[in-house]
């Protein structure tokens, strides 16, 4: 299940990626350095290209691909200790932007849910008409 979250997830960014350079009017080989979360945060600050609609419908698809990005990391870089008793949860510490630390705790509940909440951002219809937003650069200004 991880390594589906975690192929998911690198589909997530190439499809994330792609929004972008379109967004922006970029070429392919464009933003190509860029994490997953700074393409977010970049295509949430360039949606005033897009008519209020689609920016809000792209707004609520970015958001969601940010907050599963973030659970992406987490279980990656999560200790998954062996239980003697057949449990299975990982944890982490995170460093947060005020400078405490959280732990995060995940079950495989938290996992299959995240697994889902990532497939449904996925689903052809939802990603195909956040892709149309900007396919064929209409929205460039000339």
């Amino acid at each position: 299940m991880l390594g589906r979250i975690v192929s998911l997830a690198a589909t997530l960014e190439n499809k994330t990626l792609g929004f972008y350079q379109d967004l922006v009017g970029g070429t392919q080989d464009d933003f190509v350095q860029l994490s997953v979360s700074a393409l977010i945060k970049n295509s949430l600050e360039e949606l005033y290209r897009l008519p209020d609609e689609d920016a809000q419908f792209a707004r609520q698809w970015l958001i969601e691909a940010r907050a599963i990005s973030s659970r992406r990391n987490d279980y990656v870089h999560s200790l998954w200790p062996a239980q003697g008793n057949g449990d299975l949860f990982g944890w982490r510490r995170r460093r947060m932007k005020d400078g405490t630390t959280k732990i995060v705790k995940l079950t495989m509940d938290d996992m299959h849910a995240d697994l889902q909440r990532l497939v449904a951002l996925l689903k052809s219809r939802r990603l195909l008409r956040f892709q149309a937003l900007v396919s064929g650069r209409q929205h460039l200004k000339q």
